[in-house]
């Protein structure tokens, strides 16, 4: 009743973007023809400094804190409706904020877990089950939506579609090696996005994959260690627990899960130190200014064993040619643009019209759903390629 179909809707007024950080940025940055749609466009951030960048644009800049449900009413009462609010900021409470939403014609849309009562939970399984809270609304809140989680779901449920329909089920693995570097860097170590999140996914937050159909969590804190073969070469990875492993447990043809992470050497280093908070203070996002080189690549890859080899589709971006074309790495890039397409879908096709919850795992597809797909991604210039080249393995667990 709500898929896509149409692609020249107009669903909502206004959209909303709050947290101008290091992915807010980026989405603003490139985001000039999908905001295009809206009549009025809005940018939040507790910091005053991050939407000064913003002031001779078209955007509308409020300072606040959406965590502080006394600035959110206030500012959603002067909000044209119905809109679009995509929530970028990070270590927030999505459940209390999308509970406060939910009193406005306000779509919701963020890319991350929610925290949870206690800020120092890390656990997947605790933060997941919590961000999918049950919330009354009238508009379509999607949960947990960039290039992974997000954007990874929909690319493994297409490689599924288009294999024979047979009652089989899959091993399905992402995989993303970011070699962001930076040739300045002498103690500390360039990232592509939140030092503190990245820290806290890879060494404190434990291991989370799917055995058997059923989520497993590691009992102790930090990622598990293993080795991938990208070509013919041999890469540190880490196993880490992922708002998309959690998620594609919706997938009824998923029957084993993982996601490997490896980033340059020096990240992995600083990574694999003992203190936490040594490590966040080793990593820093590039400034303007920095001459930063390297591939973000991320895949992901369906099999089983009655596959005679896997198959494998890769995007690929390069750091240095974002940076020099956009002002933003190519991790901002993959992201943002993944965040594009939902909002394109929301604004642009009957999606926008269904009142319900969903993350890119259970939303709707049908079989004639996937060319406005492939449309917007075409659209938005990303562009997803057969990785079977890369010869992607793991030679260690």
């Amino acid at each position: 009743m709500y898929g896509p179909k149409r692609i020249d809707n107009r669903n909502y007024r206004s959209l909303i973007i709050a947290g101008i950080g290091t992915i807010g940025k980026s989405l603003v940055t490139l985001g000039h023809d999908p905001f295009s749609l809206f009549e009025n466009v809005f940018a939040i951030d507790k910091d005053g400094n991050s939407l000064l960048p913003l002031q001779n644009s078209n955007i509308i800049c409020r300072s606040g804190d959406i965590s502080d449900a006394q600035f959110l009413n206030t500012f959603m009462s002067g909000v044209p409706g119905p809109c679009l609010f995509v929530n970028l900021c990070s270590g927030t409470n999505n459940v209390r904020i999308r509970n406060n939403l939910a009193h406005y014609a306000a779509a919701y849309l963020d890319s991350c877990a929610s925290t949870t009562r206690d800020p120092d939970e890390c656990r997947f399984s605790r933060l997941m089950s919590h961000t999918y809270s049950k919330i009354d609304t009238s508009y379509p809140h999607w949960l947990c939506w960039g290039i992974n989680p997000g954007l990874v779901e929909i690319i493994t449920r297409k490689i599924l579609a288009d294999l024979p329909e047979r009652p089989r089920t899959y091993i399905v693995t992402v995989y993303e090696f970011d070699r962001l570097t930076n040739g300045a860097d002498a103690d500390k170590a360039a990232v592509g996005w939140c030092p503190e999140a990245l820290v806290e996914e890879v060494m404190i937050s434990p291991t989370l994959e799917i055995i058997d159909g059923i989520p497993r969590e590691d009992t102790g804190p930090g990622s598990r260690d293993s080795m991938v073969n990208w070509g013919s070469q041999p890469i540190p990875a880490k196993i880490v627990g992922h708002e998309d492993i959690w998620n594609l447990i919706e997938v009824p043809a998923v029957k084993n899960g993982r996601f490997y992470y490896s980033l340059s050497p020096a990240v992995m280093d600083i990574l694999n130190m003992d203190d936490a908070k040594k490590a966040r203070s080793m990593l820093y996002i590039p400034d303007p200014g920095d001459d930063i080189t390297g591939l973000e690549q991320v895949a992901v890859q369906v099999n089983d064993k009655n596959m005679s080899e896997p198959i494998t589709l890769v995007w690929t971006e390069d750091h240095e040619r974002t940076w020099q074309e956009f002002g933003v790495n190519a991790v901002q890039y993959q992201t943002a643009k993944s965040l594009l397409l939902a909002i394109m879908l929301l604004q642009r096709t009957g999606y926008g019209l269904d009142p319900h919850s969903y993350n890119a795992s259970n939303l709707p597809i049908s079989p004639h759903d996937w060319p406005v797909f492939d449309h917007f991604m075409q659209e938005l210039d990303i562009n997803w390629h057969d990785g079977s080249h890369l010869k992607l393995h793991v030679t260690g667990n």
